[in-house]
């Protein structure tokens, strides 16, 4: 059997915004106690055998500190990123202005005029009653982020299905009798985990509504057993949990 345990990162060290693309550090004091948590449960039978992680720290600093720890092999996943906001990457949402701020605003050149054309509330709350056809400027296309992930997670899966054939097969040479059970960890972000539960589910992803209203906290757990119960190797993917929050209360 293979489990697939996907973690979002702790919150990050920044002001209210949307945290695409930008490479904003995780919060320490919350990372640590992830990374205990972590490091507490590998000493359980829900151990883990590898880690797959998003490039970006507040997901790839947890990760491979568990692995360096833990023993365990790491694979940095670039389209596991979270999806890029473009203009709107990173910037505190206490900064982004309104359409009366813009009008009043005494500077009046060509460039800046330019920039606030892009950059204002309008626009972002547009982005977010239509995330699949509001485009962002110089962001993402929803379209394009769901592409990438599920391309991501394919390749995930059957990666890690040719792992448990391979442990199969050692164990029937050694003639081990016990049952082929292997566990990953993803640590990546939000969005991706919601694209993936989705995808799974085979619901709709472009809706808004799926965007705002499934809530996956910061440090929460999705898992997602997989199995190929048929003869004609198709995979059956279950999801047993989905956000369950995964640190301990202090």
């Amino acid at each position: 059997m293979l489990e697939i345990e996907l973690i979002r990162h702790v919150k990050v060290a920044g002001k209210p915004a949307l945290y695409g693309k930008t490479d904003i550090n995780p919060l320490a004091a919350d990372n640590h106690r992830l990374l205990e948590q972590l490091i507490s449960q590998q000493k359980t039978s829900k151990a883990y055998h590898s880690i797959i992680c998003s490039p970006l720290k507040r997901c790839q600093s947890v990760a491979k500190e568990f692995s360096q720890l833990c023993k365990l092999p790491l694979e940095v996943c670039a389209d596991l990123q979270e999806m890029h906001f473009g203009v709107f990457d990173g910037l505190p949402f206490d900064d982004i202005p309104v359409e009366d701020a813009i009008e009043e605003s005494p500077l009046s050149t060509k460039d800046h005029q330019e920039k606030n054309q892009e950059i204002h509330w309008s626009l972002l709350e547009g982005f977010f009653q239509a995330p699949a056809t509001a485009d962002l400027p110089k962001g993402e296309r929803l379209g394009e982020f769901h592409e990438r992930v599920i391309k991501a997670w394919a390749s995930l899966v059957e990666q890690q299905l040719i792992a448990v054939s391979e442990q199969r097969a050692r164990n029937l040479q050694l003639k081990v009798k016990q049952p082929t059970n292997r566990r990953v960890l993803v640590v990546a972000h939000g969005g991706v985990i919601r694209m993936i539960i989705a995808h799974i589910l085979q619901l709709d992803w472009k809706k808004s509504s799926w965007h705002q209203q499934l809530q996956i906290g910061n440090a929460s757990l999705t898992r997602i057993s997989l199995s190929q119960p048929y003869d004609n190797n198709e995979v059956l993917q279950q999801i047993t949990t989905i956000a369950m929050p995964f640190l301990k209360e202090h």
